[in-house]
């Protein structure tokens, strides 16, 4: 079974991403006292993020999306991580939905002119590490093992085969060092 690296390590640098964004809109937004005490909010002001300039309401609502992105992300990595063990498909279309979701999010603050597209930094950079997040579950899909008990016997038949003309070899040379050594 191949460990799926490209899809685990796109997937989890864009959850973690959602989910320090989340934060992020929470703490400016005020709310991290609330939500993480005191430390919790020492530990945000020391990141030292620069102002978004969005309004208090626009910020929960901004953190409640990257929240469920975060989600989303997060339990397509669990679905892979399933893949090892279960060969069922259903997740793959699951986390490309997730990559188009987090696409549409920023396409929609790009777009409307929102000053929170600075969330994703500056230029259209991002369109590029979605687009890899893309193409790492593409690369994996592709090199996936697949179940198939008919390659399997065949594998093993050759292996077996193998195995036995190793076995003849080494009984052939150590027949002939007999002889050698026979002859002298």
């Amino acid at each position: 079974m191949t460990h799926r690296v490209a899809s685990l390590l796109a997937l989890s640098g864009w959850a973690g991403f959602c989910g320090v964004s989340a934060l992020r809109c929470v703490h400016e937004a005020g709310l991290s006292e609330l939500l993480f005490g005191s430390f919790g909010t020492g530990v945000l002001d020391t990141a030292e993020f620069s102002p978004l300039g969005v309004d208090s309401r626009q910020l929960l609502g901004l953190a409640a999306i990257l929240a469920a992105l975060a989600v989303a992300f997060s339990l397509s990595i669990a679905g892979v991580i399933a893949l090892m063990k279960r060969p069922e498909r259903l997740v793959e279309p699951f986390a490309a939905a997730t990559f188009s979701a987090l696409f549409g999010f920023y396409a929609a603050l790009a777009l409307s002119g929102s000053p929170a597209v600075e969330l994703f930094g500056k230029g259209p950079l991002v369109t590029l590490f979605i687009a890899l997040g893309f193409a790492g579950l593409l690369f994996d899909h592709l090199i996936a093992d697949q179940e198939d008990a008919e390659g399997d016997e065949t594998f093993q038949a050759v292996m077996a085969h193998l195995e036995e003309a190793k076995r003849a070899a080494i009984a052939e040379r150590e027949s002939g060092k007999r002889r050698d050594g026979d002859e002298e």
